[in-house]
């Protein structure tokens, strides 16, 4: 089936996804960097915030960039399954068990995000606590919403392949 939408969403999900490691890859580099560069990171934090909590803030930022890694995986996963349920759907074969399996998969990438942004939000209170600048957070509920939608969606699509080849048996 030629479907214009799915070309376009497809080309879409596969430049994000080279968005993503792309990222992933500078904050991989920004870890080495802040190792390799770690007087003049910890000299620059010292003048900014008065020579108070340099140390955590230095192993903070350290951390995000593990996490920000770790979400760009999670993210990966999202995508990678994504787009194989827009190929299924390209060739005309959706309600498949495969497609509620990637379905789950991609539940449990976003569980994983919406669990690493409750870190980022921990992160955010610490900070805004010892009076270090950093992003204001706020919880994503809707967020949370679409990892309950994915399991449901997930089980849908498994219920509905069942009965889609049970129906093929009979005929």
């Amino acid at each position: 089936m030629r479907d214009r939408f799915l070309g376009i969403a497809n080309g879409v999900l596969r430049f994000a996804n080279g968005v993503n490691w792309t990222s992933a890859i500078g904050f991989a580099v920004a870890i080495v960097l802040s190792f390799v560069f770690a007087d003049a990171l910890t000299a620059q934090i010292a003048v900014k915030y008065h020579g108070r909590h340099v140390p955590e803030t230095v192993a903070i930022m350290r951390l995000l960039g593990v996490i920000s890694i770790a979400a760009a995986v999670a993210v990966h996963q999202l995508f990678t399954r994504l787009i194989a349920i827009v190929e299924s759907v390209r060739v005309g074969d959706p309600f498949v068990a495969i497609n509620a399996d990637r379905l789950q998969r991609i539940g449990w990438a976003l569980l994983v995000l919406q669990s690493l942004d409750l870190v980022l939000g921990a992160t955010a209170l610490y900070f805004n606590r010892i009076n270090v600048d950093f992003v204001t957070w706020t919880p994503s509920f809707t967020g949370w919403i679409a990892v309950v939608m994915l399991f449901v969606l997930a089980r849908v699509f498994r219920v509905g392949a069942g009965m889609r080849d049970d129906l093929a048996m009979t005929v």
